[in-house]
Formats: structure tokens, C-alpha cells, sequence
């Protein structure tokens, strides 16, 4: 880098960006908020009056070809991601991007092989394996805590409107939908947690078919699962549940929803809930599962420059995606998620698609 600070683009100036990226790239002074790019000139405008100096444009070419720029996240629809990266990547540019990495694994598979091949940072940006409670549950599984691990179980359940979901709702611009935008996020934790998953028989449903807007207006009815659930095994002979769905009434939680993941073992059990990251749930054999705050040296990356005390628990973890990327290109290392964890979990959400249409089990080839 020519600059003292990592020099940061934002490609997709949307709700993300605003909640997660920009404030994780404000309490990190080795970076700074250098360009932001989206197609709508409108929100440009907005996130100009919002987010302050920086380049702005509606051209996500003129980013990649910046030699002022050192870093991208990118932010935007599924469908764009491939192109975007790979213009990213081979303008030299480090890159995190949001989940999932392309609309299939083929295309997650060729972003991870483009980054390796010239050598920059990537980063997939699953957001919750820096929430606290999943830190120290990590830290409980691989220090042998809880014994050997059997059994992994997660539910992610939203209690969503029912109207459509614009292009979220299309397999050519999505992928999937439950599937690939919040059960491939548990995909990944349990793989994080419990080693590759080897095989696995799963089943997608579509009930709700969104075919109005929010404000009453016609579209074509959705092509995307609302409700998806997979049985997997590990290769370490570790079983997994898993299951997700944005219809579960009541499970609102003021927008953040229910999450639980849970990990059993030989010896104890252990649980991860997003509405509580700072707290987790542990028990051991012939006991009850009893709740504890989270030790302190979980509660962020060690030097993090975030307060964990300050903000709401549930939000602020978000922030260190970007210290993580900002830590790899400093540190001159991979950054964990890379791209290959990206690519591995929509495999594995792949697979499940093939097992439903199918009605078999799926083996999982990278």
C-alpha cells in the first residue's frame, strides 16, 4: 500500500453497508472510507450527505481499475457478485463479499480460485462467526470442553411480511432463497466448528408466493424457497440438524429474529442465540444447561477497537468483519472467512437443492 491507511471501496451503498461496513470501517483507524459505488444516484446523494468525503460513482469498473483504492466490499445483489469481484480482483484489489459468494457454487468456486491466483485478500462476510457467544462456543469445541463433538443443531427462524422480495425472489438473480441468505451462514459455523460436512439430504419449501409489493402492485410469484432444512453428516462421523425459514410467526424479536445453534458432545452441550450474543448456554453430563456471560476475551478480537460494552449487543459484533479484512492485508495473511469457506458452504446449500430435487442423499464435491 502507498497509503498509511487501508484504503476501502464500497460497491452496493444499501442497508448492509450502512449497518455493518461503514461503522466497522469508522472505529478502525488503519482504514478509511475511500469510494462508494452503487447504480442508484439517488442513494449515492443520500450516502453522500450520510458517510461523508469520499469518491462516489455509479461505475463499479472505475473502482477496480483505482489505484487509489486497496480494498473493496462488495454489497450488492447475488447475481453481480461474480463480475464485480473478478474485476475487483484482477484490478489487484482485496475484496470481502457478501454471501452468497455467486447464485452457484461454480461461481463461488471461480471468485475463490481468481483471488488465490492473484494473490490478494479475500473474504466471505458471514457475519455471525464474530458474535461473542459463537466465539467462545468455538473456543469450547476445539479445546475439547465439551468432549468429542456428536452433534450439531441450528434453527434461524424470521418472522418476515409476506409480500415479494424483488430480485431476492428469482433463482437467476438469487440462487436460492432461505437456503442461500441465512441457513448457508450456519452452513458455514458448523463447518467452522464440527470440520467438513461430507454428505447430506435436505428439502426446500415455497410457501408463500410474494407475487405483491409491499404497496399492493402485481409481480411474477416467487421462484425461491421460503423454508429449507438439511440432515448432514461430517466427515469426522459428527451429525448435523439444520433448519431455517423467514414465515416462523412471533419469532420477530424486534428484526432480530430467533437464532439457535447448539453443538453436543461427549462430555457437555453448548449453545450460541443471536438475540443474547453475549451470553451463552452450557451443560454438562448429568446437569442443566445454565447461562453465563461470555469471558471477556471473547467478547472481540483481541485488538479490536471496538467497546463491547458500548451499542447493542446483537449489532456491534458486525463490526469486526472489517477489522478482519483490514487485519489480513496488514498482517500480510488469509482472512477467515476466505472465499474457499464461502465456496464450501454454497456447495453444501447446493447439494441440498440437488437432494431435494433428486430425493437422495448428496455427497459433497469441491
Amino acid at each position: 500500500m502507498a497509503n498509511d491507511k487501508v484504503r476501502i471501496a464500497i460497491i452496493g451503498a444499501g442497508l448492509v453497508s450502512d449497518f455493518h461496513h461503514v461503522p466497522g470501517i469508522r472505529v478502525d483507524n488503519r482504514c478509511e472510507l475511500a469510494a462508494v459505488c452503487d447504480p442508484n444516484e439517488q442513494l449515492l446523494n443520500q450516502r453522500k450527505s450520510e458517510w461523508g468525503p469520499a469518491k462516489y460513482t455509479t461505475d463499479y469498473h472505475a473502482i477496480a481499475n483505482d489505484k487509489d483504492i486497496d480494498a473493496v466490499i462488495i454489497a450488492t445483489p447475488n447475481f453481480t457478485h461474480r463480475d464485480i469481484a473478478l474485476a475487483c480482483i484482477n484490478g489487484g484489489k482485496h475484496v470481502m463479499c457478501e454471501k452468497p459468494l455467486g447464485v452457484s457454487y461454480a461461481e463461488a468456486n471461480e471468485m475463490y480460485q481468481a483471488a488465490k491466483a492473484k494473490g490478494v485478500r479475500h473474504m466471505t462476510a458471514f457475519t455471525y462467526r464474530f458474535a461473542p457467544s459463537m466465539r467462545y462456543l468455538r473456543h469450547l469445541v476445539k479445546s475439547g470442553s465439551l468432549g468429542e463433538p456428536r452433534h450439531f443443531r441450528s434453527q434461524r427462524f424470521l418472522d418476515l411480511p409476506e409480500t415479494s422480495w424483488g430480485w431476492r425472489q428469482y433463482k437467476k438473480l438469487a440462487g436460492a432463497g432461505d437456503l442461500y441468505d441465512m441457513t448457508i451462514h450456519r452452513i458455514d459455523f458448523a463447518q467452522d466448528l464440527m470440520g467438513p460436512i461430507q454428505s447430506v439430504c435436505g428439502a426446500v419449501k415455497t410457501f408463500v408466493p410474494r407475487d405483491k409489493t409491499v404497496d399492493g402492485k402485481s409481480c411474477e410469484p416467487s421462484e425461491v424457497d421460503d423454508w429449507s432444512a438439511l440432515i448432514g453428516t461430517f466427515r469426522s462421523g459428527a451429525v448435523g440438524v439444520w433448519e431455517g425459514s423467514t414465515l416462523m410467526k412471533g419469532h420477530h424479536n424486534s428484526g432480530v429474529g430467533f437464532e439457535w445453534a447448539e453443538v453436543n458432545g461427549s462430555e457437555g452441550s453448548a449453545v450460541y442465540q443471536l438475540v443474547d450474543p453475549n451470553y451463552i448456554l452450557v451443560g454438562k453430563h448429568g446437569g442443566t444447561m445454565e447461562k453465563s456471560l461470555v469471558p471477556k476475551q471473547f467478547m472481540k478480537p483481541e485488538a479490536s477497537p471496538r467497546n463491547p460494552d458500548e451499542g447493542k449487543p446483537s449489532t456491534v459484533f458486525r463490526y469486526d468483519l472489517v477489522f478482519e479484512l483490514v487485519s489480513a492485508i496488514v498482517e500480510g495473511r488469509d482472512a477467515s472467512p476466505g472465499f474457499d469457506d464461502g465456496a464450501s458452504s454454497q456447495a453444501v446449500a447446493d447439494a441440498v437443492l440437488q437432494s431435494y430435487a433428486e430425493r437422495r442423499w448428496v455427497d459433497i464435491v469441491l
